[in-house]
């Protein structure tokens, strides 16, 4: 080989280790993105939580409740205890405890009245299809949460993957039964309470209290953490709110934002749902929240959100964060 042609050819290899070392670089560099980015405020993740710690000897009585139980007793019931046996129709071993097919109880983070607690979904007045529906695509994987690992979902796609389809309509009934209530009350203000996020993924109180600047998210906290522990499902829920949110929120419902698709145009005038559609008004906003950002991350994927993922990803963070504030604030 000539001077000329050896020449050529080092030059070449050179430029082709400096192109494959740039491209190393460059990989090595760029990080993965965390696909709560925009929206990390509704996904609150801490290292501790304050379920489960001890309660005490008790005895413990809830206001307006029939029952008064010792530590003993709550600590050995089949399943979540039910304070307010009048309030609700009698409800299914799957939703009560033990379920047959040793599904955790839908009652534990649902409640019996379907109100749900912190960081759970509102069950109460949904179409039973709909619920069909979306345990279901838990088991599937076409729904899941925008945060990896989040244990509420993964709790739920263990329990959609172990009910039995019988368990699973006579849950859908009894929920789709109960009326729809406020669980939940909005306030606009630029301080709320301070917090800390709980592993299981909703706000606990800060020790010490004080308060803090609410910003660009949503602060949502149970009225009281302790009974909502628990499983006192007459406990609400307070969101607290940048000024002007809700307004704002009730423009984008009624407009549907840059895709142009009012809210009403499949939950109804009245935003209460429809026979297949589930209900928007009076649900907490963090939860929402929460769901529009999984649609728009396509977290939730399969034919019964092709519509929505239409409207959410049209729809930036604190266009979000509005109309899940506007929506909260209607009445069931």
């Amino acid at each position: 080989m000539d001077r000329g042609r050896r020449h050529t050819s080092r030059r070449a290899l050179t430029t082709r280790v400096i192109s494959l070392v740039s491209i190393v670089t460059l990989v090595a560099c760029v990080r993965p993105t965390n696909p709560t980015d925009g929206l990390a405020w509704a996904y609150p993740s801490g290292a501790e939580t304050a379920f489960g710690k001890p309660l005490g000897p008790g005895p413990f009585h809830m206001p307006g409740s029939p029952l008064t139980l010792t530590a003993a007793q709550i600590e050995e019931a089949d399943g979540p205890i039910d304070w307010y046996p009048a309030d609700h129709p009698p409800a299914p071993a799957i939703v009560r405890g033990p379920a047959a097919s040793g599904t955790t109880p839908c009652a534990e983070c649902h409640a019996f009245n379907g109100g749900g607690y912190p960081a759970s979904a509102d069950l109460a007045g949904l179409p039973a299809v709909y619920i069909v529906e979306q345990v279901k695509a838990f088991r599937s994987g076409d729904r899941r949460s925008a945060q990896p690992g989040q244990p509420n979902t993964a709790a739920m796609i263990k329990a959609a993957r172990s009910v039995t389809p019988q368990e699973l309509d006579e849950a859908a009934a009894y929920f789709a039964s109960l009326p729809r209530k406020p669980w939940s009350r909005v306030v606009e203000t630029k301080t709320a309470p301070r917090t800390i996020p709980d592993k299981y993924g909703w706000l606990n109180p800060a020790p010490g209290g004080g308060t803090e600047a609410v910003g660009d998210r949503i602060v949502e906290l149970s009225d009281d953490i302790q009974r909502a522990f628990l499983n006192d499902d007459h406990v609400t829920l307070t969101d607290y709110v940048p000024p002007g949110a809700v307004a704002r929120g009730a423009v984008i419902a009624a407009t549907g934002g840059a895709a142009g698709i009012p809210c009403s145009a499949c939950h109804g005038p009245e935003l209460r749902g429809t026979e297949i559609a589930p209900p928007l008004a009076a649900h907490p906003a963090a939860y929402v929240a929460r769901t529009l950002w999984d649609i728009r991350v396509d977290a939730r994927r399969g034919p019964s959100v092709a519509q929505m993922q239409r409207s959410a990803k049209t729809l930036s963070p604190a266009e979000i964060r509005d109309v899940a504030a506007y929506l909260a604030s209607l009445k069931p």
